[in-house]
This record gives C-alpha cells, sequence and structure tokens, in this order.
C-alpha cells in the first residue's frame, strides 16, 4: 500500500513495560511501543507468539502482570469504574469468528452497543445502525440472520458493529482467517477504505502475508522464543531488510534451515 505521513507527536495507545503470564509463567515480557492516529498497525508473528493475548490485554479483557496500556492518554490497566467504560467506549473490537448473535438479524446484532451505551431513540439507532451496514456494503442484508450470508460477509458485519459508537480506534483479530483470498482482498480494501476516508485507527493481529503487505502501515513481530518483540518497522523493508533471519524467513517463507 501507499503508506501515509503520519503524525508522531501523540500516540493515540502507548504500551509501556508490558509483560503478560498466568501462573508464574511469562508469555510475553517488557514489550513497549506506540500507534498512532490514523495508522493501520498490524501485529504478526508465528503460531504461540502471544498475538492474541496482546489484543486482548489491549482491549481490557486482561490485567498484565506488570506494564501499561494507554488509550488516548488513559490507562486501560488501572482505570475503573466510569472512567473504564469510557475508555471501552473510544475502541471497537471484531473477534477472529465475528461473535454475531445467530438469532439476531444483522441490524440488531449493531443496534446493540447503542441500545446499551446511547440514550438513542429506536428509530434513530435504526438510522445509525443501517449506516454502519451501508458503510461495510451490507445495506442490502440488514435483515438477514448471521447464517444466512457468507464468513466474509460476517466479517464485515462484525466490523459494522465495533463502529457503532463511532471509535477512533478498531481493533481486528485475525479478519482474514478462514476467508478464500479473493473475499480476503476485499476485505483488506475495506480496511484500507474505513482508514482512509473515516481516519479510524485499527490495530490488526494477523499472519497473512499478502494482508500484511497490502493494509500494513507499520508492523510489530512477536517472538515465542524470546518472548518479545523482535522486529518493527515497514513490512517491505523487514521482509528485504532486516537483520533477524528469522524475520526474513517469516516474511518470505522460507523453511528454517536445520540446526
Amino acid at each position: 500500500m501507499i503508506h501515509r505521513s503520519l503524525s508522531r507527536e501523540t500516540p493515540i495507545i502507548a504500551v509501556r513495560n508490558f509483560t503478560a503470564g498466568y501462573d508464574g509463567h511469562v508469555l510475553l515480557r517488557d514489550l513497549s511501543f506506540d500507534i498512532y492516529p490514523g495508522e493501520v498497525f498490524v501485529i504478526l508473528g508465528g503460531s504461540g507468539s502471544g498475538k492474541s493475548t496482546l489484543l486482548k490485554h489491549m482491549i481490557g479483557l486482561y490485567r498484565p502482570v506488570a506494564g501499561s496500556i494507554l488509550i488516548e492518554g488513559r490507562d486501560i490497566v488501572t482505570a475503573q469504574g466510569q472512567q473504564r467504560l469510557e475508555i471501552l467506549a473510544r475502541i471497537g473490537v471484531m473477534y477472529q469468528q465475528g461473535a454475531l448473535f445467530g438469532s439476531m438479524t444483522l441490524l440488531e446484532n449493531v443496534r446493540l452497543p447503542l441500545e446499551e451505551f446511547t440514550d438513542l431513540p429506536d428509530d434513530a439507532i435504526d438510522r445509525v445502525a443501517l449506516m454502519k451496514l451501508q458503510l461495510v456494503g451490507l445495506g442490502q442484508a440488514a435483515y438477514k440472520l448471521p447464517d444466512e450470508i457468507s464468513g466474509g460477509m460476517r466479517k464485515r458485519a462484525a466490523i459494522a458493529r465495533a463502529m457503532a459508537l463511532d471509535p477512533p480506534i478498531l481493533f481486528l483479530d485475525e479478519p482474514s482467517a478462514g476467508l478464500d483470498p479473493i473475499t480476503s482482498a476485499e476485505l483488506d480494501q475495506l480496511i484500507m477504505s474505513l482508514s482512509k476516508h473515516l481516519k479510524i485507527t485499527f490495530v490488526v493481529v494477523t499472519h497473512e502475508l499478502p494482508s500484511i503487505e497490502t493494509i500494513a502501515d507499520r508492523v510489530i513481530m512477536l517472538d515465542k522464543r524470546t518472548q518479545r518483540i523482535i522486529a518493527e518497522g515497514l513490512p517491505q523493508e523487514l521482509r528485504d531488510h532486516s537483520d533477524n533471519p528469522w524475520v526474513r524467513q517469516f516474511f518470505n517463507r522460507q523453511v528454517e534451515a536445520a540446526g
């Protein structure tokens, strides 16, 4: 993609000295990185490297062993009560399988955050929910159930629901998982369009190389062996110029040499 010139003054997300684990077992150790407004930021790594673990901490599902996660300057790790709710209202999440309610239409699924977090009347909620579906190309499918549409359409509907409250930040967990190459490419185009036109900051967890090279403004790469970030930058530069042989192997789909 054509990488945009992004402000480096004030990060919209700042992760500092982050360590995650359970029962004395460390999964990720001492991570620090920034994400800037309007950026499509990709978290990548091999299987078991902690990509989804990091995302789940960043959206507040888990508490880290140590460190802070500042979202627009406020620490989601220590926030409680109303302040925590205010932070959570500033992010939207698309989970790997979409997590749509199967007994509800797409419109009803997108309505849910608006019903819970706003005082809008029902007709206004319907209009906003329909507008979000139209933004992802699903206006004509508003009254269909999730089982009546394709996997790619379900991912789009999940993105529409994540956008319901107009958050400036969207987290996408493996958005291309289970999709054929054409549908995956269409989803990549949607992400880039929303980023460009709505100035949404995307944090995307994936290991799909075509998507990474298409959508990412910048990436960090996690490593299971060191439990740390082993690379950060433009995917093309890491592919061609990284001084870490495993990073180059990942981006070039090369089998690791036998030791």
